[in-house]
């Protein structure tokens, strides 16, 4: 599916325009907003993008275990790609329907008694604005306005309501980009097990 975007300059003008502000031409220093971009739009856009298991920056792909094991607790470790945001819950040989498997995430590290290859899911870095699905492009434009607002308003009140809008805008998209898919079987846990 394609984006409404296709740089980070179109997306930094959706946020500028929740703000009422005039749009940039670059991440430069000719103005407040330039600046801004320039400093924290990478790091905004990662922390967005981790913030759900999102349609269009999904992969998936087979570890190969490192050399090293891990000192102790567990039997097998894996680095994770370079493009990884975050490692949402994994399943046995990443079916659909697997078992949830025990895992942990230590640093750039993950640890589990599964032997190679560990089938991974996770959430990638996602450089190329034209990949972005329109809900997420909704949600992130409020998402930077909201964390831009202070700077060029000086208003909290504004920034706060609209991190709102944006936090209301995710769980739309969340909730929409879910029926994309088959629905997960629910984790077993313990205390069902037990019961």
């Amino acid at each position: 599916m394609a984006g409404t975007v296709n740089t980070d300059v179109d997306m930094a003008n959706l946020a500028l325009a929740h703000l009422k502000e005039p749009g940039i031409q670059a991440f430069d220093y000719s103005s407040k907003a330039g600046r801004w971009f320039n400093a924290n739009y990478t790091a905004k856009r990662d922390v967005f993008l981790a913030k759900h298991d999102w349609d269009f920056a999904m992969k998936l792909t087979a570890l190969a275990a490192d050399t090293q094991a891990p000192p102790f607790r567990w039997d097998y470790q894996y680095s994770l790609p370079a493009d990884c945001l975050r490692v949402p819950q994994q399943t046995e040989e990443g079916g659909r329907n697997g078992r949830f498997l025990d895992y942990e995430v230590i640093g750039r590290k993950l640890m589990s008694d599964v032997q190679a290859p560990f089938y991974l899911r996770y959430v990638r870095r996602v450089e190329s604005e034209a990949e972005f699905s329109p809900l997420f492009v909704d949600a992130f434009a409020f998402f930077l306005a909201g964390s831009l607002a202070h700077v060029i308003t000086g208003k909290n009140s504004f920034a706060q309501t609209l991190l709102r809008q944006a936090e209301m805008a995710l769980d739309d998209a969340s909730l929409s980009d879910a029926m994309q898919s088959s629905v997960q079987p629910a984790a077993e846990t313990g205390i069902v097990t037990i019961r």
